[in-house]
Formats: structure tokens, C-alpha cells, sequence
């Protein structure tokens, strides 16, 4: 498995990538930027999309963006292939980028929120309609 920044020569699999792997109906889906292509090429193109492949084929994604006034790194859109789920995969393209407090915003009604629990992450606060959630490896 190799864990890199992705590159423009794999936007159309990492759009195809999320196509599959994220459904308009997730509870956690809060923003239809998620399914948006022109944000994720957008993503690829400015350094801020991390992608695990096996096999030249990817098996896991997200995108953020560093926060500089706040010292802190947004984790903005991720998605794990199924048969990777449960193994701690975002966890280790996490670290990747781990230079500083990663956090994430999940609606409070979504059963993602059971996945940040599970996983270590810690609940910051809840603020309106989401929790914040807190990756400090």
C-alpha cells in the first residue's frame, strides 16, 4: 500500500473513487461540494487531497486544507473502500499530514459520529447542528 499526495494524473480515479464510495443519502454528507468533481480536481491540483492505492488502484481518499490562522488542519471530504473499512486506514494517511491538530465537522445526527468514537478521535464540542472532532496523533 503506498499513502501520497495525489496527482493530476489520477483526478479521474479519484473522482470515480468518490462516486463510489460516497452516497448523497450518508447522513454525514452535509454539503453537496462532497459529491462536486470541480472540488476535488480543485483538491488534486492544489496539494490537499492524500490517497492510498494498492496496486496503482485507490482504496482510500481525503481532502483538507490548512487552517494557518488557527493553527490547525481542516479534514474536509474522506472515503475508505469498503473492503478497507475498520483497519484503520484513515488513521494512518492521517499521519501523513499530522503536523498539526486535524479537525473535522459531523452533523450530530449522523451515525459517522460512532466512527470518530471508535477511532480516538476527541469531541471538541458540539456547535449547532455538528460536532467538531479533534485527530491529535
Amino acid at each position: 500500500m503506498q499513502i501520497a499526495f495525489a496527482n493530476p494524473t489520477q483526478i479521474p480515479e479519484v473522482v470515480s473513487f468518490f462516486n463510489v464510495n460516497l452516497d448523497s443519502n450518508n447522513s454525514a454528507i452535509y454539503s453537496q461540494e462532497f459529491l462536486c468533481p470541480h472540488g476535488i480536481k480543485a483538491a488534486i491540483r492544489r496539494k490537499q487531497m492524500i490517497v492510498a492505492t494498492v496496486n496503482g488502484q485507490v482504496v482510500g481518499a481525503f481532502r483538507f486544507y490548512r487552517k494557518k490562522r488557527q493553527n490547525k488542519i481542516s479534514l474536509y471530504q474522506f472515503a475508505v473502500s469498503e473492503i478497507y473499512r475498520g483497519q484503520g486506514l484513515l488513521k494512518k494517511m492521517l499521519e501523513t499530514i499530522n503536523d498539526l491538530p486535524i479537525i473535522s465537522l459531523c452533523p450530530t445526527n449522523s451515525n459517522l459520529n460512532n466512527y470518530y468514537v471508535k477511532s480516538g478521535w476527541y469531541l471538541q464540542e458540539q456547535s449547532g447542528e455538528f460536532n467538531v472532532w479533534v485527530f491529535n496523533n
